[in-house]
């Protein structure tokens, strides 16, 4: 929503999910590649770009555009490729910024950082049991979308759900913004407060971006939830998305393992734990089926993930 929010600016071009930190780039984003390999790397950022990141990702049919933009690029760093590739795609729809989404560049801010000086980051937050409603239902999608997200996106979507796993992300992605909450560079924006005030939050999220606001800018369709059928012709920011996991979508059981997981971050970030409690019997079953539902989500993942060990270590602490 953010994405499609500033995508409404006249500077500003929004990506796909691009995934070039967790699976595009081969060793460190500083590492150089062979001029093949850069010219491989490139044609498939245009082609996860182009064709949408559930769409056809063959690299072959933007080798040529790759070889055109990487003429005279000798020696460049994977990183300075991607930063070369977002600002000539840009460029093509007659935009000067790039803004990318991809909520696992929470783990790569400081490079970031550090490899593109001037970047701007946005790291949102959002109340952890609403992210597990989300998650819970996001195998939903397909028909809510229309049926835009493949089949088998929809099944890996329901694997990947288990409300201790999602709370441990939450938990570990929190822990990482936090690192960063005081970096001039970079700014906390809480889902809650931009649905309860957008006018106010966009505003004083355009002044740390250094770009203009105007009410235009938060003329977005109401697509992309997890419990609402998309809404095309319907405009604007939805406060509806709010407060869903207080009527019913989660049990009282995923409640408890959420906030039990979250209590510490939870009362940092602001959010009233409601203190429910489930059975005991249902808790425990839960928790022992999470490493058949982790082995599951691991196997439809793994060509998504580089380290399962780092993976692992960032939600379990070992």
């Amino acid at each position: 929503m953010m994405s499609r929010i500033l995508g409404n600016h006249v500077d500003v071009f929004t990506f796909q999910e691009l995934h070039f930190f967790d699976e595009l780039v081969k060793g460190e984003a500083t590492d150089v590649l062979s001029a093949e390999k850069s010219m491989f790397l490139y044609a498939g950022l245009c082609a996860v770009q182009r064709n949408g990141y559930f769409g056809d990702r063959n690299p072959q049919p933007f080798l040529a555009e790759a070889k055109a933009a990487l003429s005279g690029k000798d020696g460049i760093s994977q990183i300075e490729l991607y930063k070369l590739f977002c600002l000539n795609e840009s460029k093509l729809h007659g935009k000067s910024i790039p803004c990318k989404q991809t909520p696992q560049n929470i783990f790569s801010v400081a490079v970031i950082l550090d490899q593109i000086p001037g970047s701007k980051i946005l790291i949102m937050v959002r109340d952890p049991r609403e992210v597990l409603l989300s998650q819970k239902n996001k195998w939903k999608r397909r028909a809510l979308s229309g049926g835009e997200i493949p089949f088998w996106e929809s099944v890996r979507a329901r694997l990947n759900y288990h409300p201790v796993t999602i709370s441990r992300i939450w938990n570990a992605t929190f822990n990482e913004g936090l690192k960063y909450e005081n970096h001039p560079a970079v700014k906390i924006v809480y889902y809650e407060q931009l649905i309860g005030n957008p006018e106010r939050v966009i505003a004083e999220v355009s002044q740390f971006c250094g770009i203009n606001y105007s009410a235009a800018l938060l003329d977005i369709p109401v697509v992309g939830s997890s419990n609402f059928q998309d809404a095309v012709q319907t405009r604007g920011v939805d406060t509806k998305k709010t407060g869903q996991w207080n009527k019913g979508g989660l049990s009282d059981e995923e409640i408890q393992i959420c906030e039990t997981i979250n209590a510490e971050n939870m009362r940092k970030a602001g959010y009233e734990l409601s203190g429910k409690r489930g059975s005991d019997a249902k808790v425990f079953f839960i928790r022992l089926m999470m490493p058949v539902k982790l082995g599951l989500a691991l196997f439809f993942n793994l060509k998504r993930l580089k380290n399962i060990g780092q993976i692992r270590k960032k939600l379990f602490g070992s």
